[in-house]
């Protein structure tokens, strides 16, 4: 005799065999037993959930000569026959490949024979919603008034794609999910059955790849069995499947979080030359920057999150190190490489580019949520200037909108020097900014412009809204305004940044020189004099605009 798969071999006879879909089983049990049974019924649920399992078995407990309590007996001439398929009165339909108006004619012209030998004829029409339009019309008659001996068994993962029409006319059962840990119970009974040992980890593992379907966990069992194993590891599962270990993903988070761009490079070496499926690493890593999201924004992630203590709390470190607007921008991103992969012929290339952009500064998350608190200013403010309100400063800056960018962004690297630059002629060179006793150097704007020329877009938006001053002739500090904390920080983790500011600040004043940050509320203004005229317009905007302008007196 040829094998049979072991989902076959282990698909439920009885309504009580069905796993976890007690809510159905019951209803249907009832109306066998009571005899209340309806013309038309619909069963929706993802795949591997039970559909066409429990509607096999209502076929036969419908017509069975002996039911016990609802379930079929399985014994009798008439289940025999249904199991064996030597009664053609329950017809299996699969409407993928039988969608057409004939199709759906045949079976209108057959509902007016009675039975052979059974009491109902039941029609299972599988994927439903694969029926073409005309196929759904030639049904609707027949679907509301059936003969007394005809049932129809609608089955169907997607009920969203049925016409109101028809679904109106059936009743209507939804299939859940099966739990992990129901499945895993599930896969551990028919190994041992099957005369093999499976670790309580594999179970557990095969049940999460199933993603709530009983016959693909079935189905991996299988596969695993295939192994010729007396008992099968979480290794074998690993094997099988073409996946990695958890520790792999949470390492390779690990080395993107600290911007490892080698050892991320590295990881994915491993990953290929393992033979290991990238599609399925990539969806395991998305899943991932899922469960850092889920421990960053919840108390108990431990209710959520299906892992190990260990491996929750590795989480829950992780995730301080990383920003709520950081790990969706990565989920995004990841979700882009994902679809991609399934045209590219060149899947490594790029999962390694879309990890380097993770990992490196070039991905400058942050900065590009500044650029769209500035972006939004501006238009604010442009459109203050399209009403007509006049904003003049007795020092000529603020004339045009440049120069109420220069205020609004504290000090603009490109526009915001035209508003200073007179006055900083008129102090050989030198723009003196109001800062206790250091002197604001003109020169910035020029640096800024310099590392943006270098593609240096993320180092650029960081710095944008700083403003340099000069300490002594050996150090000069980079002056970041309030609410740029975390900016200062994610600068201050690249050295090599760092050293590209010195060497271009070396450059351009003629000396050496090394850098420090400091936050502008550590500067002490010891200047009392009156506000001119155009500083209390600006508070005005900001007041009027709440636009949380950063007004910084030169």
């Amino acid at each position: 005799m040829s094998y049979l798969a072991l989902y076959r071999k282990w698909r439920p006879m009885t309504f009580k065999d069905v796993v976890e879909q007690e809510h159905v089983m019951k209803t249907l049990t009832n109306s066998v037993i009571t005899g209340r049974i309806a013309h038309a019924y619909l069963f929706c649920g993802t795949r591997g959930t039970g559909k066409t399992t429990t509607a096999k078995i209502f076929s036969r407990a419908v017509n069975c000569l002996n039911p016990v309590e609802g379930d079929p007996c399985n014994k009798c001439e008439i289940c025999q026959g249904i199991l064996n398929g030597s009664i053609l009165d329950v017809i299996e339909i699969d409407a993928a490949s039988n969608n057409s108006v004939d199709n759906i004619r045949d079976i209108r012209d057959e509902v007016v024979y009675t039975p052979s030998k059974a009491k109902y004829r039941v029609y299972i029409i599988d994927e439903v919603h694969m029926l073409s339009t005309g196929a759904f019309n030639a049904l609707l008659k027949t679907l509301e008034e059936p003969p007394s001996h005809v049932i129809f068994i609608l089955a169907t993962t997607e009920p969203h794609k049925l016409p109101a029409t028809i679904l109106s006319r059936c009743q209507r059962f939804d299939f859940r999910r099966i739990p992990v840990e129901s499945i895993a119970k599930r896969v551990e009974y028919i190994a041992g059955e099957s005369g093999v040992k499976i670790q309580r980890e594999a179970s557990i593992l095969i049940a999460k790849l199933s993603d709530g379907a009983l016959r693909d966990a079935i189905s991996i069992l299988d596969q695993c069995i295939s192994l010729g194993k007396e008992e099968l590891t979480h290794e074998d599962v690993l094997k099988i499947t073409g996946i990695v270990k958890d520790t792999f993903i949470s390492e390779t988070v690990e080395y993107i979080i600290n911007r490892q761009v080698e050892d991320v490079l590295k990881q994915i070496d491993r990953l290929v030359m393992d033979g290991k499926s990238i599609s399925q690493f990539v969806s395991d890593l998305i899943f991932y920057y899922r469960n850092l999201l889920i421990c960053s924004t919840t108390k108990n992630p431990e209710e959520i999150i299906d892992a190990s203590e260990d491996a929750i709390g590795r989480m829950k470190e992780q995730c301080k190190m990383l920003e709520t607007f950081e790990m969706v921008a990565a989920i995004k991103e990841l979700s882009a490489l994902e679809a991609s992969l399934k045209w590219s012929a060149h899947p490594r290339i790029l999962l390694e580019t879309a990890l380097i952009k993770l990992s490196e500064e070039s991905l400058n998350l942050k900065g590009s949520f500044i650029a769209e608190r500035v972006n939004s200013l501006e238009k604010k403010l442009s459109d203050l200037l399209a009403k007509g309100i006049s904003i003049k400063g007795d020092s000529g800056a603020g004339k045009n909108l440049e120069g109420a960018k220069e205020f609004s962004k504290g000090y603009d690297s490109e526009e915001g020097g035209k508003a200073s630059k007179n006055a900083g002629e008129k102090k050989g060179g030198l723009n003196q900014r109001t800062a206790g006793s250091m002197k604001g150097l003109e020169v910035w704007k020029d640096v800024l412009k310099e590392i943006k020329d270098f593609g240096r877009m993320s180092l650029y938006i960081w710095l944008m809204n700083t403003k340099i001053v000069e300490i002594d002739d050996r150090f000069i500090g980079v002056v970041f305004s309030k609410g740029q904390e975390s900016v200062k920080d994610m600068f201050l983790k690249m050295p090599e940044n760092i050293e590209f500011v010195e060497e271009k600040l070396c450059e351009h004043l003629g000396r050496k020189v090394k850098i420090k940050c400091i936050d502008a509320a550590e500067i002490i203004d010891n200047k009392n004099e009156e506000k001119d005229e155009f500083l209390k317009k600006a508070e005005i905007i900001a007041k009027e605009f709440d636009a949380g302008l950063n007004i910084i007196d030169e």
